[in-house]
Order: C-alpha cells, then structure tokens, then sequence
C-alpha cells in the first residue's frame, strides 16, 4: 500500500515536485561538479584553487538549502537531493581533488598507493556518514529534541571545509610540500575515523550563524574572483573556525572531567 508521499511523487511530474531547497541542492551539487572539471581540465595552481573556492561555496549554498527548508518550504525529493548533493561535493569532488594535487601538481610519487586508498576511503566515509544520518529515524531511540541539538559523527560538509581551507592555505603560503602532504594526508585519515565515528558534535545549521557566514563568504569570494585579492586570510579563518569545530567534542570532555574531578 502507498503512502501519501509515494502517491504524490507518482502522480506528478518530477519538476513540479522541485522547490527552493531543492534547486540550492541542485547548485550545490553543480559546484561541486564544476571543482572537479576544474582540475581534471587544467592541474595548475589557480585551477586547484578554484575547485577548492567552488567546494567552500558548496559548502555555504548547502547551509542555505537547509535553512530554507526548515523554514520556507521543503518537498519530498529534499532530503535525498541534499545528500546526493553532498556526497557530489563534499565527497567526490574532495577526494579527487587531493589526489590531482598529491599526485599531479606535488609529484608526491612516493605515497601513491596510500593516497588513492585513503582518498577513496575518504568518500566511502563520507557515503557511510550520509547513509547513517538519513537512516536514523528508522532505529533513532533517543527523543527528538536531543537529536536536533546534537548529531553522531563529524559532518561530510565539515570535513570537505576542512580539507578545502588546509589545502588553500598551503596554496596560498607556498608552504613546504613534504610536512603538507603527510599532514594532509593523516588528515584524511583521521576524517575518515570522525565521520564514521559515534562522537556527538553539536548541531550548528541555525539561521543566525548560516546568514551571516554565507554573506561574509560570497563577499569574499567576489573579491577573490573579481579582483584578484589573495584569499589566505578568509581560508585561514576558515580553516581555524573549522579545526575548532572538529575538536569541540574533546573539549567539552575536558571541561566536564575537570569541573567533575572539582566536584
């Protein structure tokens, strides 16, 4: 027997089904594409760093559909074309562009099998982050309340963020490769742990941070595109703001174990 939602999705015709959320999954998943023509086209330095800017506006353009969605309208596609989206982005594009820039731009040549291993263990994580978010109202035991506040495992969207200001720095800076691709890639490792992991991070996708965080970055990402201006500083911001982020779990373990040990 079908349900309501089934009915409506078989009665009607798929672009009429499509709303506002889901034409921000839309751009946000042709981002991500367009970061990986980005370097499968050209491996030079400005391409690279044009596909990791595309993924941070992904990034961006994906809080927007969500805060649309809770808000405005949403429609029975929304929850699949937004991880779909993700995985085009924040998985894929993520994965490829580290290897392009590992292997064709650093000549890493020595870390070539563990690259590509960690690189598609980074987008199976990835898939396995967004199949266990999208499956958790089917064995989710926990009241809702709880679950709106915090998720289990560090977001796919945070990860490629992260990825995406680390390697934009290093760019930026002409850092010393060698100490940047191991570091690079233990991160992609311990990403990889964090997205699979059952760790609680809280959740972050509220109007008041999304509205003004995406401002601030297409503001930065005009001046970025149109008139040259070096974009280190904003990735940097990023990328701290991120690596916080990614740590907050054991901080506030911290906390409670000294103000418990006080106790």
């Amino acid at each position: 027997m079908e349900t309501r939602n089934d009915s409506n999705i078989n009665a009607e015709s798929i672009l009429k089904l499509i709303k506002l959320p889901d034409l921000l999954s839309i751009c946000n998943a042709l981002f991500g594409f367009s970061a990986i023509l980005f370097v499968l086209a050209s491996v030079t330095e400005r391409a690279i760093e044009n596909a990791l800017v595309l993924i941070l506006v992904a990034a961006v353009v994906d809080g927007l559909d969500g805060m649309v969605a809770r808000n405005i309208e949403h429609s029975p596609l929304g929850k699949y074309l937004d991880s779909l989206a993700d995985m085009v982005s924040f998985g894929v594009a993520p994965a490829i562009v580290v290897y392009v820039l590992l292997r064709n731009y650093l000549h890493v040549y020595d870390y070539a099998y563990v690259t590509l291993a960690l690189c598609g263990a980074y987008m199976i994580s990835g898939m396995l982050r967004l199949a266990r978010f999208d499956a958790k109202p089917f064995f989710q035991k926990e009241s809702f309340t709880k679950e709106k506040v915090y998720f289990e495992g560090f977001p796919i969207t945070g990860s490629a963020i992260f990825l995406a200001s680390f390697m934009l720095v290093f760019i930026e800076l002409q850092l010393p490769f060698y100490p940047y691709s191991f570091l690079l890639i233990a991160s992609m490792g311990i990403l990889c742990f964090l997205m699979t992991s059952r760790i609680r991070y809280r959740n972050i996708k509220d109007k008041r941070i999304v509205i003004p965080v995406g401002i601030i970055f297409f503001m930065l990402f005009f001046f970025y595109k149109f008139f040259s201006l070096p974009f280190v500083y904003p990735a940097a911001v990023i990328f701290a703001l991120t690596a916080f982020y990614l740590c907050s779990p054991f901080a506030r373990v911290s906390i409670c174990s000294i103000r418990c040990g006080k106790s």
